[in-house]
């Protein structure tokens, strides 16, 4: 069982399948958003909490929680891989929705390294066409 405080200990492997819907667009969104059905770590506090990931666009991405306390915290980080990519994504958002329901939020990047950004541009281009 990973240990949740040891980054070290945790695989954030997409070993999931992930079958991408096509792209979702809506009046909110300037670009596309596609599903991302990855496991990621989610920073409060310094410390990882696991959780899984929904869906992902240019903008931002929703992560449904699975582990972490119910925190105050407006802004966080984020740690993850995109199916058939090696690289671990590092972003930082602000979380921007919530729906309690599914214990997801909805996070807007707040920083993202432009390699990151060029990766998620890709995947959206295989995921979208």
């Amino acid at each position: 069982m990973p240990n949740l405080h040891n980054p070290s200990s945790l695989s954030l492997s997409p070993s999931l399948s992930l079958s991408p819907s096509p792209c979702a667009r809506d009046e909110r969104r300037v670009g596309p958003r596609a599903t991302l059905d990855v496991l990621a770590n989610r920073f409060l506090d310094g410390y990882p909490y696991l959780c899984r990931t929904e869906d992902i666009s240019r903008e931002g991405m929703r992560v449904r929680r699975l582990s972490d306390p119910d925190s105050a915290a407006r802004f966080i980080g984020l740690q993850f891989q995109l199916p058939g990519s090696e690289e671990v994504i590092t972003a930082s958002g602000e979380i921007v929705s919530t729906r309690e329901e599914s214990r997801s939020v909805g996070v807007r990047f707040t920083h993202l390294p432009s390699r990151a950004r060029k990766a998620i541009d890709h995947y959206l281009r295989r995921a979208c066409g």
